[in-house]
């Protein structure tokens, strides 16, 4: 459908069929299997609801603190800045992100509602949908659709499809320093660049795509009463000068900005990523099932503790290949994921943390070469 300047979207990419269609039903036949056998929902049960409180109350609780800690020094104040962006990207990864997959609750009218945990951080839950829930997942790395490995474009190179540059070679370098401002572009800039308020070339997909009239208005009321609530409100309560206000702020963003990078860019853009692209003819030579496990790799798999944090970002192939199941079943999923592509001969890529932040940089390092 054409939008009211008469342009139509680019068409969908689409993938091969068959490749392997005996593993793909293996499974989620093993995966049904499971929930059949333990009689446990998909969706997140009382577990997760207390977690989400949890989340939801450290939230209310930091940011008065923050609000109240004028009697501080400007140390002790950031201190509780800094606790308050912790719980905010928090928020991101367990509640925000299952609720706009309907993975949070039974209930899908709640999810929707918990979605826009996303509007209290700064970003945007309805463009969330269309470029994660839609995008991402259906093409991840897949060259000029997924938006993710276009976002730091022209300063990183981690797509073939990205025109290199003479300071390429360095970005393995000066990498970190960018995604120091990775908070900062969500809410300063990549919303409005997917609205189309702000130019971007990140996927076609969003390109010529229209937008109703109301979601505007949620954008503009939304993006208002976050810069209120995080720079106008703390500017004026808190003790300290503009300039105190700005370094605070500033180092702030910085680590959670740390926060999302290391959680969230070692999960596809890594040196054993293949990052296909689409054909004149509009197709992709794999099958998706095979194309989501050659692009994305599991990292601490088996850690609790990085589950309960990372809300199961960590295990990301079990979240892209099961995106409605909560991340609460994401450990015992990728087990049955593992054991089932051993069986098959499909490669699984089940590392470390650091070993998969460490692929990252090496695809920086290869990608600023060739």
């Amino acid at each position: 459908m054409a939008d009211s300047t008469g342009l139509r979207p680019y068409p969908r990419p689409k993938y091969a069929r068959g490749g392997d269609p005996a593993f793909s039903t293996a499974v989620h036949r093993r995966v049904d299997r499971y929930f059949r056998d333990l009689r446990v929902p998909r969706r997140g049960g009382a577990g997760v609801r207390a977690k989400t409180l949890i989340l939801l109350a450290l939230y209310v609780g930091s940011y008065l603190l923050l609000l109240s800690s004028s009697g501080l020094n400007p140390a002790g104040i950031l201190l509780v800045a800094l606790v308050f962006g912790a719980v905010n990207v928090l928020l991101v990864f367990n509640v925000a992100h299952d609720a706009a997959h309907n993975a949070l609750f039974d209930d899908s009218r709640l999810n929707r509602l918990f979605s826009y945990t996303f509007n209290l951080v700064g970003a945007n839950a309805y463009l969330w949908a269309i470029t994660h829930n839609q995008i991402h997942h259906a093409y991840p790395n897949v060259g000029d659709y997924d938006g993710d490995i276009h976002q730091q474009a022209p300063l990183i190179r981690v797509s073939p499809t990205v025109p290199r540059r003479w300071y390429h070679r360095f970005q393995a370098f000066y990498a970190p320093l960018a995604y120091m401002t990775y908070s900062l572009f969500l809410v300063f800039v990549k919303d409005y660049q997917d609205i189309g308020i702000l130019p971007k070339k990140g996927s076609r997909l969003l390109e010529n795509l229209g937008h109703p009239l109301r979601q505007y208005v949620v954008f503009f009321l939304s993006k208002a009463g976050y810069y209120g609530l995080t720079i106008v409100v703390p500017f004026l309560v808190l003790d300290v000068t503009w300039v105190q206000f700005l370094v605070g702020f500033l180092i702030v963003h910085a680590f959670m900005s740390l926060l999302l990078s290391v959680v969230l860019v070692p999960v596809h853009m890594v040196d054993e990523a293949p990052f296909d692209t689409v054909t004149e003819e509009g197709t992709i030579e794999e099958s998706w099932f095979i194309h989501v496990f050659k692009n994305t790799i599991d990292y601490s798999r088996t850690s609790r503790l990085a589950n309960l944090l990372f809300g199961g970002l960590n295990t990301h192939l079990v979240h892209h290949l099961f995106p409605g199941v909560c991340h609460v079943h994401y450990v015992a999923l990728s087990e049955i994921l593992k054991e089932t592509a051993q069986e098959f001969g499909i490669p699984y890529r089940d590392v470390t943390m650091p070993q998969a932040v460490a692929s990252h940089f090496r695809l920086l390092a290869r990608m600023g070469r060739a």
